[in-house]
């Protein structure tokens, strides 16, 4: 079972390298590489006037592929929705190719040559940029040169540096293949697994600190809109819009991200959590703002969810544990059955507080807390504060500690 778990994190973790590549990397034959992306750009995508606009001066990037003569080459947009044909051209009998056009302000792009192959840029109508591109898939490797390149060079820097995770993780893959569940494996297994998570944790770690450094940059909004990092704290989201008002203010990306930073904040950390304010199951109201001066878990749950019912004798004992040093629970239920949602209180010896709206999937305050599954966690200090998302088990009984012991 943990072999299996290892490889599934690992094929997870390898997608995130290419997550806005048009075409996911397969085992069809090379020969039919070129052909397939040439059908799939002329089949799926017309060019796009989103970003595009017939100014006097453009941009230009000249490039050469290794060994890739008469072979279409496409620049595209990235967006949070997909992609967006920019223009297109053919190398030459010696990999040369020249793309130019017009954009009213910065984008993000990606010069792709075959399904699996391709560089992400920053194109702006100061762009006159080289690139000498050679390998394919995760070997690819290219040298980039010219003016107006400073944001693409910085992008450059975060996508080689996933890569090289992207690398090691791939090596374990190929370490752990053909292993069995056999007891014999069992040591190898499990180191496999450590070296698989310190490095997702690293990964995370640096390049999360090398985003926060660029303060005048598209490339922190990159790492959202490509899924980089499979939970996005605040503080990167936040850094994301600071970056983009320095670098355009009046950029689409900028009011893109402004949108989403409106939205979040209300959830971060440091933030008064939104009030709830919904009938018990004895019929009388009960609001979260009511429990202010006590330390407050909000638990989503529901007493069709398996994994939060397996999480109740945790939360019973925990509850027990620290009931009387200010710990307070506030069971939200997705439930939309009352009579379901009363016996499970009971079934389970629930003695904290409960609300619902009954709405299920569509109640409200899953709505206002973005609950997207369940169980959902949210620790409240004593003024009503956010203070951590989504703990449970020991990791939530140690924080319990921590803030009740102050």
């Amino acid at each position: 079972m943990a072999f299996n778990k290892l490889k599934l994190g690992l094929w997870t973790a390898a997608l995130v390298l290419l997550a806005p590549a048009v075409v996911s990397c397969n085992n069809a034959k090379a020969g039919n590489n070129s052909s397939r992306f040439e059908n799939w750009i002329n089949d799926l995508l017309t060019r796009q006037e989103g970003s595009l606009e017939k100014v006097k001066d453009g941009f230009t990037i000249q490039g050469n592929i290794k060994d890739k003569p008469n072979n279409l080459v496409v620049l595209l947009e990235v967006t949070p929705g997909g992609q967006q044909l920019i223009d297109s051209a053919r190398t030459d009998s010696k990999g040369n190719f020249t793309i130019s056009g017009n954009v009213t302000e910065s984008i993000i792009c990606q010069l792709q040559w075959d399904e699996s192959s391709l560089i992400y840029m920053i194109v702006n109508n100061k762009t006159q940029a080289k690139v000498e591109c050679s390998g394919s898939g995760l070997d690819v490797s290219y040298a980039l040169s010219g003016k107006g390149i400073e944001s693409s060079s910085e992008l450059k820097q975060l996508v080689d540096l996933n890569a090289s995770y992207i690398i090691k993780l791939q090596n374990i893959e190929n370490r752990a293949r053909g292993l069995s569940n056999s007891p014999e494996n069992n040591v190898v297994i499990e180191q496999l697994q450590k070296e698989y998570y310190q490095l997702i944790s690293e990964r995370k770690k640096n390049i999360t600190n090398l985003v926060m450094g660029m303060k005048k940059s598209p490339v922190p909004y990159f790492v959202i809109i490509t899924q980089m990092l499979d939970d996005v704290e605040f503080p990167l989201l936040e850094h994301a819009y600071q970056s983009l008002k320095v670098y355009s203010p009046e950029g689409k990306y900028t009011k893109e991200m402004e949108a989403r930073y409106e939205k979040e904040k209300v959830l971060a950390i440091g933030a008064v959590a939104p009030d709830i304010k919904l009938k018990q199951p004895d019929g009388t109201e009960l609001a979260l703002s009511s429990l202010r001066g006590k330390v407050v878990l909000i638990d989503f749950w529901a007493s069709w969810c398996g994994p939060c019912r397996r999480e109740n004798p945790f939360n019973r004992k925990m509850y027990a544990d620290f009931k009387d040093k200010g710990f307070e629970i506030f069971g939200v239920s997705l439930d939309n059955e009352p009579g379901r949602w009363k016996s499970a209180i009971a079934a389970d010896s629930l003695t904290w507080k409960h609300v619902s709206d009954l709405g299920g999937w569509q109640s409200a305050p899953a709505k206002l807390y973005q609950v997207s599954s369940i169980p959902a966690t949210y620790l409240l200090d004593k003024d009503g504060k956010i203070i951590a998302k989504g703990l449970r088990g020991e990791n939530l009984y140690a924080k319990l500690q921590e803030v009740l012991a102050q």
